[in-house]
């Protein structure tokens, strides 16, 4: 796994024009909210009076409080090493950690590839020290890229500790496709639209409706039952800005997989992968949206 937040000496210019991008910050903002979300619900339930289970050990009061208070410091940490991470990380790593910053694509022409710091069946290799060694001495000083720079010759000590919790929750917050499901998705043959409508009349329309607007009959029970609204597959708004790995990866694996609504079943299990690819090119047309490969 190589590790490079960014080239040695990166102009200025090219820092400042991530900033410039509002999408970018955009995302920044929503993924660092989502992570203080979680660790205020994280709170909210420890303090929530609970039925007592006499099959686990007792937990004191002290250790209650102290777990919240770590909690919070957890999630004021990952605030600040978020912002930290959209000024020095973001320009190789992309601003959800995906390896698909503005740079990366100048580093791969170099032979070197921008690790996914998203990717959990790889993050989960390191542990907490290994990843702030990592980001303070660079890679070429931790057996990785030596286009990943030692940042510990520019940030002090407790900025490098706050990225290193933001980068943690990357793996939670925006879970990358896993390799297998990307070698599937790159092996299968170009889908069909025709093939896919008939795959989403047995398969989908029972929520997401005949025409693809969420309004299927099981649709309108998630929604009066659960709040849940099946997507409509007919907001080009929405599908323009989606690449086709992406939903191709959200069909297969499931909405749970990507903090999506977890009623979105995993259609790995029933269906081939060109199948699959087929779903998304009907998806595609229905959204009037071209293909982004």
């Amino acid at each position: 796994m190589k590790w490079m937040p960014g080239p040695p000496g990166g102009e200025p210019e090219t820092r400042r024009a991530i900033f410039r991008k509002d999408d970018g910050m955009r995302s920044l903002r929503l993924t660092i909210a989502a992570l203080v979300a979680a660790s205020s619900l994280g709170l909210l339930a420890s303090c929530q009076p609970k039925t007592p289970d006499t099959s686990a050990p007792a937990v004191s009061h002290a250790d209650s409080v102290k777990a919240a208070q770590d909690s919070v410091r957890l999630s004021a940490a990952a605030e600040r090493g978020g912002r930290a991470f959209l000024s020095h990380c973001a320009m190789c790593h992309g601003n959800g950690g995906n390896g698909d910053g503005e740079a990366a694509a100048i580093v791969k022409t170099k032979g070197a590839t921008v690790a996914r710091l998203n990717d959990a069946e790889q993050m989960d290799k390191l542990t907490r020290d290994q990843l702030v060694e990592i980001i303070q001495k660079g890679g070429e000083h931790t057996g990785r890229s030596h286009f990943m720079p030692a940042w510990g010759e520019k940030l002090d000590p407790a900025m490098i500790s706050d990225i290193a919790d933001f980068v943690i929750t990357l793996r939670t917050v925006n879970p990358a496709i896993p390799r297998q499901t990307l070698a599937s998705y790159l092996m299968a043959p170009p889908g069909v639209p025709a093939d896919g409508r008939e795959l989403f009349v047995h398969h989908c329309v029972a929520c997401h409706g005949d025409e693809g607007k969420g309004d299927g009959p099981y649709g309108l029970r998630l929604i009066q039952d659960y709040k849940v609204h099946p997507r409509d597959l007919t907001d080009s708004t929405y599908f323009k800005n989606k690449m086709d790995k992406e939903l191709y990866a959200v069909v297969a694996l499931g909405g749970g997989h990507f903090r999506k609504a977890v009623y979105m079943p995993a259609w790995t299990v029933t269906l081939t992968p060109a199948q699959i690819k087929s779903l998304v090119a009907y998806v595609r047309s229905i959204s009037h949206t071209v293909p982004r490969p």
